[in-house]
């Protein structure tokens, strides 16, 4: 996982803390889905476990060198990195929320059309609800679920990618899938577990080493 990566982790978590609470979160338990992307080596796809707890969550992605977790916890404001291969971690604060509202304001949430189309469909056993999402000229359709909770992007982090302009308006909605313009699904949720998740898979294993993450380097 490159550094990058990490540094648009703990903002993607950031922006996770400033959306507005509209609900409680009710679920607990695991969410797996399937993930792709496209990068310079090409597509890749990778099964993913988005775990739930008390308004915790862990993302943990599978990998060669033994993967790497995502812990978000807003009563720190910590996210957690965890590298399994290496035994170690890297701990970061999360973004201040008026920072980062600041900067969702500089992306232009405003030049984003979201679309209720009112048609449902199962997923996974939930109900979702399509959701379009137009910009400059495209549109994206998520069928979204309030069943559970808020959603943090991982392959998004992992790809330093910024927050999308929509992601604050559906802040407490859960994309069960998402279908792009041409037909392809980069992500859709194959399975819901509601389940009791014991404490530990929240915290950092005693047996890891805490790391600096090496300094960011400046544009250009």
């Amino acid at each position: 996982m490159s550094c990058r990566g990490m540094v648009a982790g703990v903002t993607m978590a950031g922006a996770l803390l400033a959306a507005p609470r509209l609900h409680a979160q009710a679920f607990e338990g695991s969410i797996t889905m399937r993930m792709g992307s496209r990068g310079p080596q090409g597509a890749m796809s990778q099964v993913v476990e988005y775990l739930v707890r008390g308004g915790k969550m862990r993302v943990t992605m599978g990998g060669p060198m033994g993967g790497a977790a995502m812990i978000v916890s807003p009563t720190e404001k910590k996210l957690y990195m965890l590298l399994a291969a290496q035994n170690s971690y890297m701990e970061m604060s999360l973004p201040d929320s008026a920072a980062d509202r600041a900067r969702t304001a500089a992306a232009g949430a405003d030049s984003v059309t979201v679309t209720r189309t009112g048609r449902r469909e199962q997923v996974a056993g939930l109900t979702c609800e399509h959701v379009l999402v137009s910009s400059r000229g495209s549109a994206t359709d998520l069928c979204l679920t309030r069943e559970l909770g808020r959603f943090v992007n991982p392959m998004a982090s992992l790809q330093g990618g910024a927050l999308a302009p929509w992601q604050r308006q559906l802040g407490a909605e859960f994309p069960l899938k998402v279908t792009m313009a041409d037909g392809s699904v980069p992500l859709e949720v194959t399975k819901v577990e509601r389940k009791r998740l014991s404490n530990d898979l929240f915290a950092v294993p005693n047996s890891y080493t805490k790391v600096t993450m090496p300094p960011r380097r400046s544009p250009g």
